[in-house]
């Protein structure tokens, strides 16, 4: 009984998209519309904050431990550093460990270090990785209170640029992407709006000889999701053509980060545009039957 209640429902809503075949494409196009900006914002903030991670992974505060500090009070300022919240990992460099990586790195110019073996430059120091940049001020207050610390490195305003740009992008998406799910649902309302008053006799019938509400109700909400779903699923094919191509291409010129891949994000993409079509959809026939359906 309730499966042949389904299949009419479903039927019912195909048929009054087939007959209402004008509002029906402009209500789907308004969709693919609103749903194609939300995943350019989506994918960008995805982007972002990969960028972001990427870049706390590399983004280290840099402490350095005054000359007065023997070996044991190194290691011990080690492992105060490790027990600071938000802080993943503190790795160790001795001055002669950085003074032998600078004569690598200077190849053919490490001539240029010959006579300062006895009389090192660099100092015992720290790399501080965090795992999130937003806590990187409350971290480097934190690093600047341990005994033997004589110095912590400026990467705050990095991490807050970061930081701010992933808050902006996330701000203005989701004001402009309500915006535009409220036009929408108003423009599947009118659709709706058209089948109600095409099947206005059918439905006084229908009322007359006993049927519920409910049973009236469900082939228009019915139809309202299966509008939001064919522009979720339109969107989804226009920005999986469209970006499968960025990232090679980006990655040609920008080596420093790299954006991520279709795949990696596509379930992410796809759920988000079928959420959002089934309740510009189902919002856009509640709004017309509240105010439409007098039967």
């Amino acid at each position: 009984m309730m499966s042949n209640k389904i299949k009419y429902y479903i039927g019912e809503a195909f048929k009054s998209i087939g007959k209402n075949r004008i509002t029906s494409i402009v209500s789907v196009s308004t969709a693919v519309a609103t749903m194609f900006i939300l995943g350019l914002f989506l994918i960008l903030s995805l982007n972002v904050n990969d960028v972001a991670v990427q870049v706390s992974r590399d983004c280290e505060i840099q402490v350095f431990i005054s000359d007065d500090c023997d070996m044991n009070a190194y290691e011990s300022i080690g492992n105060e550093i490790k027990k600071i919240q938000h802080v993943s990992d503190a790795l160790m460099y001795t001055k002669e460990q950085i003074f032998e990586e600078v004569k690598i790195k200077l190849g053919d110019k490490a001539d240029m270090l010959v006579g300062l073996e006895n009389d090192n430059p660099y100092r015992n120091s720290f790399k501080v990785n965090l795992d999130d940049l937003a806590y990187v001020n409350e971290v480097s207050d934190a690093l600047a209170k341990i005994n033997g610390v004589e110095k912590v490195s400026d990467v705050q305003s990095l991490a807050n640029t970061i930081v701010n740009v992933v808050n902006a992008i996330q701000n203005v998406s989701l004001w402009l992407v309500l915006l535009l799910c409220i036009v929408t649902a108003f423009i599947v309302s009118n659709a709706i709006k058209v089948s109600v008053y095409a099947r206005r006799k059918e439905i006084n019938i229908m009322k007359y000889i006993g049927a519920t509400d409910a049973f009236i109700r469900w082939p228009f909400i019915i139809e309202g999701i299966i509008i939001g779903l064919i522009g979720a699923i339109i969107s989804f094919l226009l920005i999986w053509t469209l970006y499968s191509r960025i990232p090679a291409q980006v990655s040609e010129y920008v080596t420093f980060f790299k954006l991520l891949a279709f795949e990696n994000i596509a379930l992410t993409v796809i759920g988000t545009f079928s959420v959002v079509g089934i309740v510009i959809g189902v919002s856009g026939s509640i709004m017309s039957l509240r105010k439409h359906l007098r039967v």
